[in-house]
């Protein structure tokens, strides 16, 4: 389980990163306003407006996460197993990736792998996979064996 995360953390720490220092910033900028507002101006109009102000930054701060969730989804799920046979392989030129064909002669899935590894398995392999379930990338690949 912890590859599946450090495999997340390599591809997204940067989107990560940037959410985490706007809720940070955001965060740090209410709890700075509530103090300032407490001490400085006690008043129940100080208040109706420091309470428009935070549902103002949590709607924005939910928009960032959400747009977060969007274009990183697997961070929430749990990953995917497979152990089946290679069935195809193929270089995708123009999204300028390597795909894996697995399974067996009735269903296969298609799945997204390191160029080193892709060297590696030869067609009808027994492979078994770990993979991101949303994006279909291969966190880990263990060749069981070869059918031949």
């Amino acid at each position: 389980m912890s590859a599946y995360y450090r495999y997340l953390w390599s591809m997204t720490w940067p989107n990560l990163i940037a959410l985490l220092l706007i809720w940070g910033f955001i965060l740090s900028r209410l709890v700075w306003k509530s103090i300032r507002t407490w001490r400085y101006h006690p008043s129940l109009w100080s208040f109706i407006v420091l309470g428009f102000k935070v549902l103002i930054w949590a709607g924005i701060l939910g928009v960032y996460t959400e747009l977060f969730l969007f274009s990183q989804p697997d961070w929430f799920k749990q990953p995917g197993y497979i152990q089946g046979t290679v069935m195809g392989k193929a270089y995708d030129s123009r999204l300028r990736a390597y795909i894996i064909e697995v399974g067996d002669k009735t269903k296969q899935q298609s799945f997204y792998i390191d160029p080193n590894a892709y060297q590696q398995i030869k067609l009808e392999d027994q492979v078994k996979l770990m993979f991101l379930p949303v994006r279909r990338d291969v966190v880990q690949c263990e060749v069981l064996g070869n059918l031949h």
